[in-house]
């Protein structure tokens, strides 16, 4: 039996995404796939369009056996956090033989030693990091910066051959980033599954508008958020920009999650909210949030008490250091409260828990195998396990507890977004059905 795991957000589906996992079956002759996939808030400081339920039903449609929750605290780090999350939870399975993502660059003989190289970053490399930030570059650029020098001085071993400028070109790469970063932390948990690069086809993913059948998913939500807000904006008039970039089968569900009348969820959703939240703030408070550092309490607090928007609070905030996506990553941390002190005590752990949102007849099988193997708990009716839990709770266990707090209380807050009242209600955690497909 050969399982293949994949990480996913599927921000909608769409027909890059049924390229990768035909590729990834292919490739590595898997007979099972499972998915750990971002819940309803994303890396890149974004809540998804569509809720976390609706994109695991596209990911069983297509082919996928089983969809597990990547925990809150993990889904909305850094390239960094984000990959250490993804990778330990899929490793804590103990089934998955096969890991693989897409990126720029496919060739794992390249990847691999740079992914090594990070993982235990010599006292050289340190020292250039070190000088490169004092030029307020945000981090991505600055370590980009730093290998390649180190490359262009050292060298790095088994990339000789490799010039300093086509190392940069690909340290640029946002999918190479991710890829890099997945394969240092399957290092360095020592962990026996095997990395599988495939290479991207179609749009960049960076790609604003809709260019063929395989676009970004930027510019399918771009199209979807553009439509929607117009005042002539009807369904069929969507499907005819949009549907040639989703597969077939995946479509109706999305057009289904419209005339349900659910609108596609974006940042402005919770525009007010997060207003109110940083002008009731005092600087103290948002010092401790997550990803704040280096005085940016105070830069945030003034944006705050100037923006009127979303738009002008991050246009006011951000600088070459702080981005749009780190400045987005930190607003949904204020938006929940997560602390520094919380995600370090969750990175020294990883994800405690496998939450399950979906499976196939296949993927049935599997849980019964992870459950042997694992050590995680699998998680399938939430108030049964929190009842379970809490008549015999250890420092473990408030920790799993809390981590999981994130997780549901991020549902709650994602549901304002919608414009209905009756989808506006929380606890949607413990209504709603896992996705089971049986045929």
């Amino acid at each position: 039996m050969k399982t293949l795991g994949i990480i996913v957000e599927y921000n909608p589906f769409h027909n890059g995404h049924l390229y990768h996992l035909s590729k990834a079956k292919e490739i590595t002759k898997a007979d099972y796939v499972v998915a750990v996939m971002s819940g309803n808030f994303l890396q890149r400081g974004e809540p998804a369009i569509i809720n976390k339920w609706v994109r695991t039903e596209m990911a069983i449609n297509a082919g996928i056996d089983l969809v597990i929750e990547i925990p809150f605290a993990f889904s909305t780090q850094d390239a960094n956090g984000f990959a250490f999350g993804a990778v330990k939870l899929l490793d804590s399975l103990q089934i998955i033989d096969y890991l693989c993502f897409g990126s720029e660059t496919h060739h794992l003989d390249i990847l691999y030693p740079i992914s090594k190289f990070l993982n235990i970053e010599t006292q050289p490399y340190k020292e250039l990091i070190k000088g490169k930030s004092k030029n307020g570059y945000e981090y991505p650029k600055v370590r980009s910066q730093a290998l390649c020098e180190y490359h262009r001085i050292f060298g790095i071993d088994h990339l000789k051959e490799l010039s300093p400028l086509k190392l940069s070109k690909i340290l640029n790469c946002p999918n190479n980033i991710l890829a890099l970063e997945y394969i240092k932390h399957l290092l360095n948990l020592n962990s026996k599954i095997t990395p599988v690069p495939i290479k991207r086809i179609g749009a960049s993913y960076h790609h604003k508008t809709i260019s063929g059948n395989i676009s970004s998913a930027t510019s399918i939500r771009n199209e979807i958020l553009k439509s929607i807000t117009s005042p002539k904006y009807n369904l069929l008039a969507l499907k005819n920009k949009i549907e040639t970039t989703i597969p077939h089968s995946i479509y109706p569900i999305l057009e289904k999650e419209f005339k349900e009348g659910r609108n596609p969820i974006n940042i402005n959703s919770y525009e007010q909210y997060i207003l109110a939240l940083l002008r009731r703030m005092s600087l103290e408070d948002i010092s401790h949030i997550h990803g704040v550092n280096e005085g940016l309490e105070n830069r945030i607090k003034r944006a705050s008490l100037e923006s009127s928007s979303i738009g002008d609070l991050i246009n006011q905030i951000k600088t070459r250091r702080y981005t749009r996506t780190k400045i987005q990553r930190i607003l949904l941390h204020v938006m929940m409260n997560l602390s520094k002190d919380d995600v370090t005590t969750f990175n020294s752990h990883g994800p405690l828990y496998i939450r399950i949102l979906g499976f196939s007849k296949k993927g049935k099988t599997l849980l019964r195998i992870i459950k042997k193997k694992s050590t995680l708990p699998q998680i399938t009716k939430l108030s049964n396990y929190i009842k379970q839990i809490n008549y015999h709770k250890n420092d473990k266990q408030k920790i799993l507890l809390k981590m999981l707090n994130f997780d549901i209380v991020s549902t709650d807050i994602y549901t304002l977004g919608y414009q209905k009242t009756k989808d506006k209600v929380a606890r949607f955690d413990f209504t709603h059905n896992i996705i089971i497909k049986d045929n």
